[in-house]
């Protein structure tokens, strides 16, 4: 069975000599929930980047789903969702614009249908003509998630999902990340709480200083 991401021999060092990926090797199972734990600095957002074709790696390659990141970029961004730490969205767009707009930057024809569902499993319907610039820092994020899923994708990537959000929020998108991989969806995610990836994953690796340590079940591994 093709693996959903797999990874080899990955390395990133920037412009300024500061090497943050030193020969990475990972593959995410089809289907499961993956969690990437260290802390701030260790090389996490920076492998999320290149898997997503945001950020260039140095050596090594990256397939998702059988396909290069590089040669089939754009086979392997349709396939990709992203919901990024940073709240970044057109304020003064709509909520229902903004995802409908995202769907379409992938080449995907209208869906009102499939956006009705994703806003309704978020709990975004009653704000879907609400401007973006008038919702809650939560909301905000829950539109981010939206935005990712408008497109149908096989990979979903939540890069430090619950980072500043409240513990009811928390528990919501831990409720709708099980609904999301019980539909198919491969998800991986960031954290740097021990707690969420006790929570939420099936199989935890723990990155340090650009390097997997181990990449274990997750059972074992709280034992």
């Amino acid at each position: 069975m093709t693996a959903a991401v797999s990874i080899t021999n990955l390395s990133k060092t920037y412009a300024t000599g500061f090497t943050a990926l030193k020969g990475v090797d990972l593959e995410v199972r089809k289907g499961e929930i993956f969690a990437l734990l260290g802390p701030n600095g260790a090389g996490k957002t920076t492998l999320i980047g290149i898997v997503c074709g945001i950020v260039n790696a140095t050596g090594g390659t990256v397939l998702v789903s059988g396909h290069d990141v590089v040669s089939e970029y754009r086979k392997t961004r349709s396939l990709i969702g992203l919901v990024p730490q940073e709240v970044s969205i057109d304020a003064f767009e709509s909520v229902w614009n903004t995802v409908s707009f995202s769907r379409g930057l992938f080449g995907k024809g209208p869906n009102p249908a499939h956006i009705e569902k994703v806003l309704k499993s978020l709990s975004l319907w009653d704000k879907k003509d609400e401007k973006v610039l008038n919702l809650s820092g939560g909301m905000k994020r829950r539109v981010l998630i939206a935005k990712a899923l408008s497109h149908e994708p096989e990979i979903l990537f939540l890069d430090e999902p619950t980072a500043g959000v409240d513990v009811e929020l928390r528990r919501d998108m831990w409720e709708m990340v099980r609904g999301l991989r019980e539909t198919g969806v491969t998800i991986i995610l960031t954290t740097h709480y021990i707690e969420e990836a006790e929570e939420m994953a099936d199989r935890i690796g723990v990155i340090n200083h650009g390097e997997i340590i181990l990449v274990e079940e997750k059972r074992t591994l709280m034992r």
